[in-house]
């Protein structure tokens, strides 16, 4: 379901250690209403019929619809002048644009 490139994993456990929480974080698509669907993390919780990964010490959750549509998704950090954040790319893409943006976790 989910793979984190290296830094990726504690690039989020900052994030998270500056609110002080450790969410589940949510994958999913976002739409920006004027470009193409992206994906994107987003703190959350846990529902009932989500499917959950633990990746180093982190907790991803996913609907099965959406992970049976994109496949294994893997996350990268990216820390560039002008491109700071998490790529989401998935096996299956949702956007010919995917994994050239980067999103921050939407709290």
């Amino acid at each position: 379901m989910v793979t984190l490139e290296a830094n990726a994993g504690r690039a989020i456990k900052a994030i998270l250690g500056e609110r002080g929480c450790q969410p589940p974080l949510r994958i999913e698509i976002q739409f920006s209403g004027c470009c193409d669907p992206a994906l994107c993390l987003r703190a959350d919780q846990i529902r009932e019929s989500d499917l959950l990964q633990k990746v180093e010490e982190l907790t991803f959750v996913i609907r099965p619809e959406l992970d049976q549509l994109l496949g294994e998704v893997k996350i990268a950090f990216r820390d560039e002048p002008g491109r700071k954040g998490f790529v989401l790319s998935a096996l299956r893409p949702v956007s010919e644009w995917e994994g050239f943006g980067v999103s921050l976790i939407r709290f």
